[in-house]
């Protein structure tokens, strides 16, 4: 009886050990969340936004893999790509940046892709991250774009990283008006907590992993980088009662292992309310 329960616990443990490694961490989902809004307008109503995140670029995350990875996004038929930071794994490795920038060139939307930096690109070499950022025409950082269709408009503003490359979120809002639906990109959720006059609709962020390892039933992760432990994944609110939207990404970080929490690339929907 003792060794029965032994190998069955043995068994169990493998079957853990190959999900965490191997499946989780490589079959990338795409779920969808719905954001509705009366500030969105009707022409944007089923607008499709496909979020990556933390791609972690480096040792486990092959360039075949994010190859195909970044080519299934384009096949989601987006109409709008956000890249919310840490595209690379290494700490002052400048190589790293420059591949993953050249992969990234294969994301195309219908109405183009934006990208703002995280930690670790700032981590690998912080003056490359931001040139390599500015010379791919994608940037968002610390500038506000407008989506249009016909008359109507959406306002798309991009932060700096909350730890490495703080850029205070009213002066990015200026350009736009009260009326306009304003998403902010910024890699870390906890920058949604950072003061503000100007509202934001809409915060779309990464960083946390989703916890990476996660606690089944209570659905929660031990270990989180943030200072407000409510920001996990999903869809949240700051401390400033904006929605702040958190992706788990794509990438690891710490242990190559994920854990009731699998990698993906999340289509946020828009609807008109």
């Amino acid at each position: 009886m003792k060794n029965k329960f032994i190998r069955s616990s043995a068994i169990i443990f493998l079957l853990i050990l190959v999900n965490s490694l191997f499946v989780e961490r490589y079959l990338v989902r795409y779920p969808v969340y719905e954001i509705e809004s009366n500030k969105i307008p009707k022409s944007f109503d089923g607008y499709r936004i496909a979020v990556l995140s933390d791609l972690h670029y480096g040792f486990l995350v092959p360039e075949f893999w994010i190859e195909q990875t970044l080519h299934s996004i384009n096949e989601q038929n987006p109409d709008l790509i956000v890249g919310i930071g840490d595209y690379v794994k290494k700490r002052n490795f400048d190589q790293e940046l420059i591949n993953v920038w050249k992969l990234l060139g294969i994301l195309k939307a219908k109405d183009g892709e934006f990208f703002v930096n995280g930690n670790h690109d700032h981590w690998a070499n912080h003056k490359l991250a931001l040139k390599l950022l500015e010379e791919s025409g994608k940037s968002a950082r610390n500038r506000i774009v407008f989506i249009n269709k016909g008359n109507d408009q959406i306002a798309i503003a991009g932060l700096g990283d909350f730890w490495e490359d703080h850029i205070p979120i009213d002066g990015i809002l200026k350009g736009s008006s009260q009326k306009d639906f304003k998403i902010v990109l910024a890699h870390n959720p906890d920058s949604s907590n950072s003061f503000h006059s100007e509202k934001v609709d809409l915060f779309i962020t990464g960083h946390t992993h989703g916890g990476q390892v996660r606690i089944p039933f209570l659905n929660k992760s031990p270990v989180l980088p943030v200072q407000d432990k409510n920001f996990d994944i999903g869809i949240k609110k700051s401390k400033y009662n904006e929605l702040v939207f958190i992706s788990a990404g794509v990438g690891w970080s710490i242990i190559p292992v994920r854990f009731y929490c699998p990698v993906e690339v999340p289509i946020i929907v828009l609807r008109s309310k």
